[in-house]
């Protein structure tokens, strides 16, 4: 049963009545705030080492005299407080006052980007590091690091000095600021400082997540091109594709892997880093050299060769060879010749109307030059030309993250070239499908000009078979009756495979066919077609040829240009062989006669049986082929095949099967 409305009326009234007691909860600015304070205050500060007490650094110590230090702001480097290219040691000292009763405290100390130690109240508290004489990169440079100040709740004011003993390494002095570097820096509730750390540590990758997301991508597109290539071997610009890409994403992978973990040391990730832009350039180089048809000569060999050695330059300050500027310059001046040949080249293609050129150019600009330009940047900030080395490296908003514009520019270059690809393998897949309908075409071309039933004598049974090699080949056969009961046979095998091999078999057959009209014998066949190939072969190509001509009664008249010998009944017929067509005019061909029997078996083939190679390498060769000789023309063929087909297989097989046989 729902309440009545007297009874909500009386409800109301008794909230209204109890009101006035009732207060907002109130909230003290003061005292509620978070037991934390800033430490990012002015530090005393001196240069240079402490001496030694006990074996102890005296400005360690607890109620040391640092009065007569100057002051420096902590959380900001001392090159940029009045103290520019100082390397070495550096101290730091300040005080904090814990009031009685607190809880205990801890110290979240910002980076400091090369090795230092830390005392409070004299003690070590800690170390990040190895210091000299025997220093090493810190593990983790740009960590927010926490130290304990008291364990337990103090009855009584209390005051905490901390002293700070850094190394700045002189390589780096020239560009990275010494010293405490970032703000940051807190003293307090040891929970509350945690979670500032873990904060931190949030804030510092999600600053790295636009390279290490761009070197995914890279990675996963530079993979998918290398599977391209791979089924598309003779298109080596997919190659060279991928090489760009999957070096791009190892040095994008590279750089947050140091950033954030500080692996590998400063000497491997500079040479690593120096090799993987090295392949990049070189792999751009022949990317645009094969796209825009353009010879390197050896101005781009030179540069090829330049970017190659670059990584080594990259690591001549590390054993003391050379400065970091100049080790940094040296390694640019190699690297940027390869740089201006890919502009010139595209360039010089947009001028001429190349629109893969012109697609490429700006993207290219933007990416390539963008790198050297921030490379140079840090060079002349190395050498103290410029106070600001990363100028070119600051983040865009793109909310909820930030995207450095070098990245930006790799994601443009990668469109680009993905364009690029898009259009090529489409123009690649329009010139496929046309040649494959200029092959088809070829083929039932050749399919046309094989022997038909219109060819046969009575007198002979023909058994034949031709397998190409690819879908058009080279290979040709023709058995024509004449008009006294015999036959001619023509084989052949033009050199090469393909379209060229199948328009020069066109050529043949169409001669084979008109010389027969005429009656040719053999060796006036022979001497026909070499004519015609003279100056129709292509570069160092030939035609191996045989010519026979059986009559109605036997008479077998043979003539052999470079060709295999026939077989007859499993043996091979001995006759003398001339060179192929087309290599030389006026050749001379000679004739030989056999007395053919009724049943004899005359097989022809080509030397696709023969050159039959296996897995081993292995050939078929002449006693396998003297074995099946024999057999019928599809066996053969087949036995062939089955131990590995490399060239046109063509296998014509005749009877002498005389009328009077057939029917006696």
């Amino acid at each position: 049963m729902r309440p009545g409305l007297g009874f909500r009326l009386f409800a109301a009234l008794a909230l209204l009545l109890c009101a006035g007691s009732l207060a907002a909860q109130s909230f003290d600015f003061g005292s509620g705030r978070e037991p934390v304070v800033s430490l990012d205050g002015l530090w005393r500060f001196h240069p240079g080492d402490s001496p030694l007490q006990d074996g102890s650094p005296v400005w360690a110590a607890s109620g040391f005299d640092d009065s007569a230090w100057p002051l420096l702001r902590g959380g900001k480097p001392w090159s940029a407080q009045g103290y520019p290219g100082m390397s070495g040691f550096g101290w730091y000292r300040f005080k904090i006052d814990i009031p009685a009763g607190s809880p205990p405290t801890a110290l979240l100390l910002a980076p400091i980007l090369t090795n230092y130690e830390i005392f409070i109240d004299g003690a070590t508290a800690g170390q990040v590091g190895r210091m000299p004489p025997h220093p090493s990169p810190p593990p983790s440079p740009m960590s927010y690091q926490l130290y304990p100040l008291t364990s337990a709740s103090n009855p009584a004011p209390r005051t905490v000095e901390v002293a700070i003993r850094v190394w700045h390494a002189p390589v780096w002095a020239g560009y990275v600021g010494g010293g405490s570097y970032h703000d940051g820096n807190l003293a307090g509730d040891p929970a509350l400082l945690r979670a500032e750390q873990a904060h931190r540590l949030s804030a510092r990758n999600i600053h790295y997540v636009d390279a290490f997301s761009y070197a995914i991508t890279a990675a996963l597109v530079g993979l998918a091109i290398l599977i391209l290539f791979f089924f598309h071997r003779s298109e080596r610009e997919y190659l060279w594709f991928a090489a760009m890409l999957l070096s791009q994403a190892a040095d994008n992978a590279l750089y947050v892997v140091q950033q954030v973990f500080s692996w590998p040391p400063t000497a491997i990730n500079d040479l690593t880093d120096g090799i993987f832009i090295a392949i990049y350039l070189c792999a751009a180089l022949c990317f645009f050299s094969r796209v825009l048809d353009v010879r390197a000569g050896k101005i781009g060999g030179a540069a090829l060769i330049l970017a190659a050695v670059s990584p080594l330059a990259a690591v001549l300050y590390y054993p003391g060879w050379a400065s970091a500027p100049v080790s940094a310059s040296t390694q640019i001046v190699f690297q940027i010749s390869a740089l201006v040949w890919i502009l010139c080249v595209l360039v010089e293609r947009s001028w001429r109307g190349n629109l893969d050129a012109r697609l490429l150019l700006l993207p290219t600009l933007l990416d390539l030059g963008f790198y050297f330009a921030d490379n140079l940047a840090i060079v002349l900030g190395q050498a103290r030309i410029i106070h600001l080395p990363r100028i070119l490296e600051f983040p865009l908003s793109v909310p909820p993250y930030t995207i450095q514009v070098g990245i930006l520019f790799h994601l443009i270059f990668l469109l680009a070239l993905l364009v690029f690809l898009i259009r090529r393998f489409a123009l690649s897949s329009k010139r496929e499908q046309r040649l494959q309908g200029e092959m088809e075409a070829a083929r039932e071309v050749q399919q046309v000009l094989l022997p038909d039933q219109l060819d046969k004598s009575s007198g002979f049974h023909f058994d034949s078979i031709y397998q190409p090699a690819e879908q058009v080949g080279g290979d040709f056969f023709q058995h024509i009756a004449d008009e006294r009961g015999g036959v001619l046979i023509v084989v052949g095998d033009v050199s090469g495979k393909g379209l060229p091999a199948a328009m020069m078999v066109s050529v043949l057959v169409g001669a084979i066919r008109a010389e027969a009209a005429h009656g040719a014998s053999p060796t006036a066949m022979l001497a026909a077609l070499n004519d015609r190939m003279i100056g129709r072969s292509t570069r160092d190509g030939f035609v191996t040829c045989l010519a026979a001509h059986i009559t109605a009664s036997g008479l077998l008249t043979i003539a052999n240009a470079g060709h295999l010998p026939p077989y007859l009944n499993g043996g091979e017929v001995a006759i003398p062989s001339s060179l192929p067509l087309g290599i030389i005019a006026q050749s001379n061909y000679e004739d030989t006669t056999i007395q053919l029997i009724p049943g004899d078996r005359l097989t022809f083939l080509s030397d696709g049986v023969i050159e039959a190679r296996s897995r081993t390498g292995e050939l078929f060769g002449f006693d396998r082929t003297r074995k099946v000789s024999t057999h019928s023309a599809d066996d053969i063929a087949r036995a062939a095949q089955r131990f590995g087909q490399e060239d046109d297989i063509t296998v014509l097989t005749l009877t002498f099967a005389p009328a009077e046989v057939l029917h006696g």
